[in-house]
C-alpha cells in the first residue's frame, strides 16, 4: 500500500512573512513607546521649568518688596554708617536700597539693601552716651558679628555688634572698635545720637542676585546675603532687570529703564520688572539650536517701602 506523505511545520516563505509581520508590529510598539517616553520627558521638563521659574520670582519678589527699609523715618537721609570702610568685607549700606548692573547682552545683577524682620525695642537702661551699649529684650536673636541698624523716627545708625551679653535681664549689644575676629568692624564706637525707648534694632542685609555657573556646570541663579553666597536654582541662564521710575510723585512708575540708562534716577525707582530665562538640562528636546527648551518669566514688583 502506498503511504500518503504529510507536510510538517512551515514553509520558508510562510516563516519569512511571519517574521516580517512581527517586525512591523514590534516597530509600531517601539514607536508608540518612544513617543510616549518623549512626551513624558517634555512634560516633566516643562513642569520643572514652570516650578523653578515661579519659585525664583517668588523669592526675588519677597526681597524686592521688603527692600529699602531704614526705620520709621523712612529713607537714607539721616542714616549714619559706623562700619569701618577699610575693614575686610565692608559693605556700604548707605548707597541706596536698590541698585544693579547692566552688562549689555550678559545677565544683569540686582542688589537690595535695608533692615528686615521685626524690630526689637530698646529697653532700659537707655544710652547715657553715644558709646554706651544698647539694651534689648533677653530673647532677641542677635549675635556678635551681626550688622545691625538702630533707628527711631529721626535718625538711624548702622553698626556691627562686637559682643552680645545675654546673661542679664536684657541683652546688651556692644559696638566697640578694634575687636579681633569682627570684620569689617566699627570705625567708631560712638553712634550719631543716644537712642531711647522709642528706638528699635533691626538686622541689616545686602542681597545680591546674579547668574553664575553652578555646581553642575549649568548657569544658575545665585543669592548672596551679606557676603554669603547660595545657589538657588540651576538652569537660569539670563536675568534682565528694568527699573520703574516715578517721575511725577504718584507712587506709580511712568517708565522702565535699564541700570545703564543715563536718565535713570535710582532714588525715584518704585518698582522692578524682572525677566528670567530658564532652560532645560536635557539637550534632546528640540530640533533647534542646542536641543534645549526655554521659558521666560516676567514679573513687575512694587518696592513697598518707597510708597507713600
Amino acid at each position: 500500500m502506498r503511504l500518503l506523505s504529510r507536510q510538517h511545520g512551515l514553509s520558508l516563505i510562510e516563516l519569512m512573512v511571519a517574521i516580517t509581520i512581527g517586525l512591523i508590529l514590534s516597530a509600531g510598539v517601539m514607536q508608540i513607546f518612544m513617543s510616549n517616553k518623549r512626551s513624558y520627558l517634555l512634560q516633566s521638563e516643562l513642569s520643572r521649568l514652570q516650578e523653578n521659574g515661579r519659585f525664583a520670582i517668588q523669592i526675588m519678589g519677597k526681597d524686592v518688596r521688603l527692600s529699602d527699609f531704614w526705620g520709621c523715618h523712612g529713607d537714607l537721609s539721616n542714616v549714619s554708617s559706623d562700619l569701618d570702610d577699610t575693614g575686610t568685607g565692608y559693605m556700604n549700606f548707605t548707597t541706596g536700597g536698590v541698585s544693579g548692573t547692566d552688562d549689555g547682552t550678559n545677565p544683569d545683577t540686582l542688589t537690595l539693601q535695608g533692615g528686615y524682620a521685626s524690630g526689637i525695642t530698646i529697653e532700659t537702661p537707655y544710652m547715657p552716651t553715644p558709646s554706651s551699649s544698647l539694651h534689648v529684650s533677653a530673647g532677641a536673636d542677635f549675635a556678635a558679628g551681626d550688622i545691625l541698624m538702630v533707628s527711631d523716627c529721626t535718625a538711624a545708625d548702622i553698626l556691627q555688634a562686637t559682643n552680645v551679653n545675654t546673661s542679664g535681664a536684657t541683652s546688651q549689644i556692644n559696638h566697640n572698635t578694634g575687636v579681633p575676629g569682627i570684620t569689617p568692624g566699627n570705625k567708631t564706637g560712638d553712634l550719631s545720637k543716644t537712642y531711647q525707648g522709642e528706638a528699635q534694632v533691626y538686622k541689616v542685609q545686602r542681597i545680591t542676585y546674579s547668574i553664575q555657573t553652578g555646581t553642575s556646570g549649568e548657569p544658575s541663579l545665585f543669592r548672596n546675603i551679606n557676603g554669603s553666597s547660595q545657589e538657588l536654582i540651576e538652569g537660569v541662564e539670563d536675568m534682565q532687570i528694568l527699573y520703574g521710575e516715578d517721575t511725577d510723585g504718584d507712587d506709580s512708575a511712568n517708565r522702565y529703564l535699564s541700570a545703564n540708562d543715563a536718565g535713570l534716577d535710582m532714588t525715584r525707582v518704585v518698582s522692578l520688572r524682572i525677566t528670567l530665562t530658564l532652560r532645560t538640562e536635557n539637550t534632546n528636546l528640540s530640533n533647534d539650536g542646542d536641543g534645549r527648551m526655554r521659558k521666560t518669566f516676567t514679573s513687575t514688583i512694587a518696592i513697598r517701602n518707597r510708597m507713600s
